[in-house]
């Protein structure tokens, strides 16, 4: 291979004419969504004003299925994001709405198709939804029904069941919280009836398989799996453990394989809270905050460098014995955390990230249905990501993905394609470094043809007109080829959080 394929023009900014665009002063708005779990079901959207206070965006809006209207298990992500697409679960007609989000209001239209049978129904415990980091597959927990469902998501966000892939999963026990790993390897699933999580590969097509020795028990007496955290080193699996008595923490090692291993001191065990349902890690993995349904708390606990943990001063913090809090959702800079009460409302709280303490923000919010809220979820998902098209300034016009973390580690993917000239490379995210609202992200990947490559992609987003966010990206093959373009947006989004 060329030494040239290890490294991009320097000038490659000057080209593009980003670098001065760095020190934009616009923001993406973050919004935070709620499955109502009503009849009929809905969802209420806010955004999130100075100082973490919410604002409702409009009235709730019809999913066009029905939640239970009662209290029901956890169900720990009956919403969630990928990229600029939201998708609750209709745990009364089991089924799935998809909606997208437009970026610069917050507000949602129907995906073609919506709702999307679930594959399985949802039971007493509902149907928990799960999505891989790349955006590729949504997975769906049916307690009813004791399985996981597997689907494909498609450019516009529709869901088709991967039925020919031994989808349903069988699980031979109920589900309830699931979550992919960081690395889009593993499906971690609470089983709460034996207290134990299953872990399970995810392959190439999306197909899952057992992990060997899954099921793993996550020890204590009386205790129930209910939720599951992943560091976002995909590492160490954290799982929240229905107590009647204390707030209860799981925290396993992930190997290499996907099988669990206890730490040392596991479970974990801290008094003054109970019926820990919900467990959900800060973005920068530093704080763990567990929520406390029937004493109405919430729990903050500090992550040690080897997973263990130690209550944070000052917690359990109140949420109100009246609000039933359950579902948990941070902004993706770690600053905030939001909290779905089982009255209907959201409350919200400021982290301090000195010490992992929660601080309320306002008053709690209310959904505006009868329900029991369970599950919310926080836009964008990512530290930087975005989809769409752009216009080159040579004329010709691309389409883009991409998502980009960079907490522990820089991780992440990206597409590119020119269907006029036929250039198109998929690569992995090596490295991200953010400037206001610019992002440069570097990586290795490969030309359709295998051809290996290095590329650099600059982004510009947070501006709320589409044709003032731009697109750039350069590649260097092995055989020495160079391809570069640089254009603003005719759709879609592109998301950059500050450092």
């Amino acid at each position: 291979m060329r030494n040239s394929l290890k490294c991009i023009p320097a000038a490659l900014l000057v080209l593009f004419g980003l670098a001065p665009l760095s020190t934009s002063i616009h923001a993406q708005t973050t919004y935070v969504y709620t499955n109502n779990n009503s009849i009929p079901n809905t969802i209420s959207a806010f955004s999130v004003g100075p100082g973490g206070i919410l604002v409702p965006l409009g009235p709730p809006k019809p999913t066009g299925g029905d939640g239970f209207g009662s209290f029901s298990a956890s169900n720990t992500a009956t919403a969630t994001i990928r990229r600029n697409f939201l998708y609750v679960s209709n745990n009364g007609t089991s089924n799935i709405s998809g909606f997208s989000i437009d970026t610069t209001t917050g507000l949602l239209t129907s995906v073609p198709g919506s709702p999307f049978a679930a594959g399985g129904s949802g039971g007493s415990g509902g149907i928990s939804l799960a999505v891989t980091p790349n955006g590729r597959f949504l997975y769906a927990g049916n307690s009813g029904s004791n399985n996981i469902s597997a689907f494909s998501i498609g450019p516009h966000g529709a869901l088709t069941a991967l039925t020919s892939i031994s989808s349903p999963f069988p699980l031979g026990e109920p589900p309830d919280g699931i979550k992919v790993s960081p690395n889009g390897k593993f499906l971690g699933v609470a089983l709460p009836f034996s207290n134990r999580v299953a872990m399970l590969r995810i392959d190439s097509y999306g197909a899952l398989h057992s992990v060997l020795g899954s099921p793993f028990s996550q020890g204590g007496m009386g205790n129930l799996a209910s939720s599951v955290d992943m560091s976002c080193k995909s590492q160490q699996l954290f799982a929240a453990l229905d107590n009647a008595t204390n707030t209860d923490v799981g925290v396993s090692t992930i190997h290499s394989n996907g099988a669990l291993s206890a730490i040392a001191g596991s479970p974990f065990t801290f008094m003054s809270g109970f019926n820990s349902d919900v467990g959900v890690l800060s973005p920068n993995n530093q704080w763990l905050f567990v929520s406390n349904q029937y004493s109405g708390t919430i729990t903050s606990l500090d992550v040690e460098t080897d997973g263990s943990l130690a209550l944070v001063g000052g917690s359990p913090f109140p949420d109100s014995t009246a609000l039933i809090p359950s579902g948990l959702a941070t902004n993706r800079e770690g600053t905030l955390l939001y909290v779905a009460n089982g009255d209907n409302s959201v409350t919200g709280f400021a982290i301090d990230n000195n010490n992992g303490a929660l601080f309320p923000v306002g008053p709690p919010v209310l959904t505006g249905v009868n329900g029991s809220l369970r599950s919310l979820t926080v836009f964008p998902s990512n530290a930087v990501e975005g989809g769409g098209g752009e216009k080159g300034d040579d004329g010709h016009e691309g389409r883009f993905s991409f998502h980009a973390e960079r907490d522990c580690v820089a991780t992440g993917e990206m597409e590119f394609e020119e269907p006029d000239t036929g250039k198109r490379m998929t690569g992995s995210v090596g490295a991200v470094t953010v400037a206001g609202s610019t992002a440069i992200i570097s990586g290795s990947g490969t030309l359709l043809d295998g051809t290996p490559l290095n590329y650099t992609a600059v982004v510009l987003g947070n501006v709320p007109v589409i044709g003032l966010n731009r697109f750039a990206i350069s590649w260097l093959t092995s055989t020495g080829s160079v391809f570069q373009t640089s254009g603003p947006l005719t759709d879609g989004y592109i998301v950059v959080h500050p450092q």
